[in-house]
């Protein structure tokens, strides 16, 4: 792609992160297009078009890229960003629940891709931008669920990104640490259990979350500049570390023994 105008497509882009990353290339002067999972009831937002999309349906899928195509005749970029935290002990968590989480984080954006990808190959031009997290390499107790669906997200992007080097388009990863953003009541969910051995420990860590969350030096600006420079780079980097936690926690886990990396997270999270 050359410098210009680009169509962009940010799917959960209307709070949180996604909205300071739709806001930022906006900025930029690209056509940016941002998705909400209810009914639409209004039109552009702030010089933001509007889709409606739940990124668990197919039909919706498919739906939501055919009125993109339709409008604009091409997407540039896709930027995955719809999702949620799930914090419950496995053995607390049901299955729908867990599956919801999987659906959502991981499912979600492969769906995503496969639906805009042959257009982007039609073209030979196109960069798709799946947001991370601090999880997707570093499992947190009571957090199984989506650390599967991150590091899930992880492996289908380096994957998706050998096979799209040669042709010339481009997959990479942002991964924050936790970022603070006003949405995170919205963004963090806890499984309903009381009954077992977890449950008091699980809503602790989930209150220490959202404490920590809030206090973080993490903003949904900051995540939007990593995508910011991940659409503008002539060659992205495969992956985008945004914070502190970020950078150094998957370093340390690399450098120690597994055994010392693990007494660690053990004294982190008691």
């Amino acid at each position: 792609m050359k410098n210009g105008s680009r169509v962009i497509l940010v799917t959960g882009g209307t709070r949180g992160i996604g909205a300071a990353i739709a806001a930022q290339l906006h900025g930029r002067g690209h056509r940016v297009y941002v998705t909400q999972r209810a009914k639409l009831e209004s039109g552009p937002q702030d010089g933001l078009q509007v889709l409606s999309l739940d990124v668990t349906s197919a039909a919706s899928v498919e739906a939501c890229v055919h009125e993109l195509l339709r409008r604009e005749g091409r997407i540039d970029v896709l930027i995955n960003n719809a999702g949620y935290d799930l914090f419950g002990a496995v053995i607390e968590t049901p299955w729908h629940e867990f599956m919801d989480q999987l659906d959502t984080n991981f499912l979600g954006a492969a769906r995503m891709v496969q639906a805009v990808l042959p257009h982007m190959l039609e073209r030979r031009s196109g960069r798709i931008i799946n947001i991370s997290s601090i999880g997707g390499e570093l499992g947190l107790p009571m957090n199984a669920a989506y650390s599967a669906s991150k590091f899930a997200l992880e492996g289908y992007t380096e994957s998706l990104r050998q096979e799209l080097l040669p042709l010339g388009l481009y997959a990479c990863t942002v991964s924050p640490s936790p970022v603070a953003t006003g949405s995170l009541d919205q963004s963090i969910r806890e499984v309903n259990a009381a009954d077992n051995p977890f449950a008091q420990r699980r809503a602790e860590l989930v209150r220490r979350m959202r404490r920590d969350g809030l206090a973080s030096h993490t903003r949904p600006e900051h995540v939007a500049a990593a995508v910011v420079q991940a659409v503008h780079a002539r060659v992205p980097a495969p992956r985008y570390r945004v914070g502190a936690l970020a950078r150094w926690i998957p370093r340390l886990k690399a450098w120690l023994p597994d055994a010392l990396f693990e007494l660690f997270m053990r004294r982190a999270f008691p």
